[in-house]
Parts: C-alpha cells; structure tokens; sequence
C-alpha cells in the first residue's frame, strides 16, 4: 500500500469519525449550555459526555492535521517540509493528550 492510499484511508476514517460524532457532541453541548461553564463542567464529568467530547476531538485533531500534512506537503521542500510534518505531528499528540487528561480527570477521577 503507497503512503498516498494510506493517507486517503485515514482521511476518509477520521472523516466518517467527525461525521458520526459531530451530532452528540453539538446535542450534549446545547443541552449543557443553559448550565453556562458549570453546566459544561457537569457535562464532561460524566463518562458518556467525556468519552463522547473525547471521540469528537480525537476525530477533529486528527482530520485537522492531515489537513495541514496536505498544506505542508504541497507548499514546501526538503528541510522545511520535514519540520512542518514533524511539528504537525507534535502539535496534534499534545492536544489530544492535552484532552485526554482533561477528560480522564473530569470524569473518571472527580
């Protein structure tokens, strides 16, 4: 399998990602809001609004930089392209492990 397909299949996989958990997150998200910040709060301390909020980001982080791998690839060469993909790669770990203990601490631990 060529980098290209794998790239493709992954974009399609985060893709359909976004799609199935874009309306349970929008839906948890207006039910909480009439809660103001503390209504949020309460939504992801729950294990079913955290794991949810949890699937959404990892979706979106992921279709987001291999959005940016896209960018990254056709703009620059060499030395510059690398730093870009590898920081890419960077940023996306950090927020997500930035999300995940967030939601591990919100709800599985109070």
């Amino acid at each position: 399998m060529s980098k290209g397909s794998a790239h493709h299949k992954a974009h399609g996989l985060a893709g359909w990602g976004l799609i199935i958990s874009l309306p349970f997150a929008i839906f948890s998200a207006v039910k909480a809001i009439p809660g103001g910040s503390q209504g949020f709060t309460d939504w992801l301390s729950t294990p079913l609004g955290g794991i949810g909020f949890f699937a959404f980001i990892l979706a979106a982080v992921t279709y987001c930089r291999l959005e940016f791998d896209e960018v990254v690839m056709d703009y620059f060469d060499g030395g510059l392209r690398k730093f870009g993909l590898i920081a890419n790669r960077l940023v996306a770990f950090a927020v997500k492990l930035i999300v995940a203990y967030v939601v591990i601490k919100l709800a599985f631990l109070g």
